[in-house]
């Protein structure tokens, strides 16, 4: 009798044992570059009053442009710190549009004058965030933190 019970004990013992599974998942990533604007880089289409600067940046691609986030920092050479931008420095406005394939830098007066472009090199780092989109799961109450923390695996 004794070695039933043993057995029935082994059996609930091992049979509440579960193998755990480590689900493998794609993570979202941010990249980034560093690029160096010459004096020579901006250009202008209105006499002066506002310079832009392209940079080219292929691996903005549409899955970027579409889900992601561009998000672009500036230094000025001497500094040892970025800005980010859209930002007003010293009455200058600096902004920033995106595309596929590409980021421009803007400046521009507040008062609408003619300026002149920066006569050193401006050091520009581009993060580029790679995210998936919140839309495609519409049966995610955004408004319950426990709907998206259970819908998106966060602990």
């Amino acid at each position: 009798m004794k070695g039933i019970y043993f057995i029935l004990i082994g059996a609930v013992l091992f049979a509440s044992c579960r193998k755990e599974v480590v689900e493998v998942q794609k993570v979202d990533q941010a990249f980034s570059a560093v690029y160096t604007i010459r004096p020579a880089d901006w250009y202008s289409s209105d006499g002066g009053k506002s310079y832009s600067a392209d940079l080219e940046i292929p691996e903005l691609d549409n899955v970027i442009y579409q889900d992601g986030a561009v998000l672009v920092f500036l230094s000025f050479e001497g500094e040892t710190y970025y800005e980010a931008i859209p930002q007003v420095f010293d009455g200058i406005t600096y902004g920033v549009i995106h595309s596929n394939g590409y980021v421009v830098i803007d400046i521009s007066a507040i008062s609408g004058e003619t300026i002149n472009p920066p006569g050193k090199n401006v050091t520009a780092k581009v993060i580029l965030i790679d995210a998936a989109r919140l839309a495609l799961r519409r049966d995610v109450n955004l408004r319950d933190i426990q709907s998206v923390q259970s819908a998106f695996n966060i602990k």
